[in-house]
């Protein structure tokens, strides 16, 4: 795993976070205020720039990610642990499958590989733009079908 700069941790980290948090919960109807989701964007982005300083494995990395939004999702916004782990998961999971595509297109057209992604924080600023695009447009979908894959709202 790669350290990031301060600014890719603002135009990568805190909109993924987001993403994820915006996906994931829509799809189990649970409405998070934009106010929490972004404190909690922005604490996460914050310890993964410190993780990535840290000589921690990419998959741990991404374990303790998952479970600190998990944790701070059901502290900040008052729901259960597990609703907020299942709505964190499924949206990690669909952000890692449009990231992977996107990246890997992006990577092929360019002729770039990641190594060029970690010495060129820029360019994967920009590589990461359509991935941020299209789960904007698929939480919009989301949201505007009222599309719900279960229902875990706690009214």
């Amino acid at each position: 795993m790669f350290a990031i700069p301060w600014y890719a941790v603002i135009f990568i980290s805190i909109p993924e976070t987001l993403s994820i948090i915006g996906i994931g919960f829509a799809l189990f109807n649970i409405n998070i205020a934009l106010g929490r989701s972004i404190g909690a964007g922005i604490s996460v982005g914050v310890v993964s720039y410190f993780l990535r300083l840290m000589l921690i494995p990419p998959g741990i990395h991404i374990i303790i990610l998952t479970l600190l939004l998990t944790v701070a999702i059901s502290c900040f916004c008052q729901i259960k642990l597990c609703s907020s782990f299942v709505a964190v998961l499924l949206g990690a999971m669909i952000l890692g499958v449009i990231e992977n595509v996107i990246t890997s297109l992006a990577l092929n057209l360019t002729a770039k590989t990641v190594n060029d992604l970690a010495a060129n924080p820029w360019l994967n600023i920009e590589v990461f733009l359509p991935t941020l695009l299209l789960a904007s447009l698929l939480y919009l979908l989301i949201r505007r079908l009222s599309f719900v894959l279960y229902d875990l709202n706690m009214r």
